[in-house]
């Protein structure tokens, strides 16, 4: 969905529904994961948790009304990664895929940065959650 770039409250609901969409598919993973790729799961769940609270006070304190409970892309996330759990491995080889939904995440932060680009304290916030993923990313493409 197009995010209004002018409506900084949109950008930001927009930014928090995606956060939550990924915490759902990484709560499926968790459970699901093996070894080696359930570190990397509960790493990047728990960055996104923070993330989340950071932006719903925000809006809070904005007079905002954030919806925590994510889209209907939160439920594809989670059917995506049992189904995958199923009839494959969670294992190293969901990198891809995971990387993949990070990806999109950023352009999200890009849209939330957009809109705030009056709001300098609004803006460290985004900029810091923002190089915060961008860290993680780099780091699973490393290995």
């Amino acid at each position: 969905m197009p995010v209004d770039t002018h409506d900084t409250t949109a950008a930001l609901s927009q930014l928090a529904t995606d956060i939550v969409d990924i915490i759902k598919g990484y709560e499926v993973m968790e459970k699901r994961a093996d070894g080696d790729l359930r570190p990397i799961a509960q790493r990047l769940h728990a960055l996104h948790e923070a993330h989340a609270a950071e932006l719903m006070t925000v809006m809070e304190e904005m007079g905002g009304r954030p919806e925590d409970t994510g889209s209907m892309m939160g439920a594809v996330n989670q059917a995506v990664a049992a189904g995958r759990g199923w009839f494959d491995a969670l294992d190293h080889s969901t990198l891809p895929w995971i990387l993949t939904g990070e990806q999109r995440l950023l352009h999200s932060y890009d849209g939330a940065l957009a809109a705030a680009e009056t709001r300098p304290e609004l803006q460290e916030i985004l900029l810091d959650q923002r190089a915060a993923l961008e860290a993680q990313i780099h780091a699973l493409r490393k290995g």
